[in-house]
């Protein structure tokens, strides 16, 4: 995993977790002005930066972000922001609960089991987009049940470390992706949780239910006519802003 670190170090340290088809570099650019109040911290997945070997699995990439916290913060953050598959690893790192991170804010988490089959089927569409440029049928179906456009993805996936990816990494990604489990020891943690999305997205909206049933301490909001990632993807400024007025600037 490759740690990049932006802002001034007087700074609170806040976590910063990119979503699928996203790397560190596009999490960055809309993030960016953030980091006149915080210390970004942005981790690059295994398998999705350049150098990089293949994709591990979610519970190594939350140890390794845990041990890196753990060494350079002493284990305690200001707060942390999880786009989609960020959300995920942010429930992961809940659900471990070896680091304190202050508020965390899930944006569009996926945590509803979807299965190997729909994990399989979706990881070689997204081959046949990385290796032949064609946009499959399913995948504009996907999209479209996402409350997202086909031409937002193509336009999020232009300049993507996905894109460079080898096959294994986006094929561990995607099944671990579909096939992660919720565990009840998330409900040891007392940890604010905010959980937002659009309500264009069923499976986001599926999964805030299935937290809701664990987290001890969270609030829920849903931001009607936004599918998954309008918010930060199109109201980026908006989204810094609420992403301060939600974390602050002290603890």
């Amino acid at each position: 995993m490759l740690f990049n670190e932006f802002g001034s170090k007087e700074n609170p340290p806040v976590l910063l977790l990119h979503g699928m088809m996203q790397d560190w570099h596009s999490e960055y650019e809309m993030l960016k002005p953030l980091e006149e109040h915080y210390r970004l911290i942005i981790p690059a997945q295994d398998g999705f930066y350049d150098g990089s070997g293949d994709f591990t699995s979610f519970a190594d990439q939350a140890r390794q972000i845990e041990e890196y916290v753990c060494k350079n913060y002493g284990g305690k953050i200001h707060g942390a922001y999880g786009a989609s598959q960020g959300g995920l690893m942010l429930t992961e790192l809940l659900t471990r609960n070896k680091i304190d991170m202050g508020k965390v804010i899930m944006d569009g988490c996926y945590v509803a089991h979807q299965g190997k089959i729909a994990g399989w089927v979706t990881y070689k569409m997204f081959c046949k987009i990385k290796n032949e440029g064609k946009f499959p049928l399913p995948m504009h179906i996907m999209m479209k049940l996402m409350g997202t456009s086909t031409e937002d993805t193509k336009n999020a996936l232009k300049a993507d470390t996905y894109m460079k990816a080898s096959d294994e990494s986006l094929k561990r990604n995607f099944m671990e992706n579909y096939t992660y489990h919720t565990r009840p020891e998330i409900a040891e943690n007392e940890t604010m949780v905010y959980l937002w999305c659009g309500s264009k997205e069923p499976y986001a909206i599926k999964s805030h239910n299935i937290l809701k049933k664990h987290l001890k301490n969270y609030e829920e909001e849903i931001m009607d006519g936004f599918g998954h990632g309008d918010f930060l993807m199109k109201h980026t400024d908006e989204c810094c802003e609420k992403i301060v007025s939600t974390l602050g600037l002290e603890r």
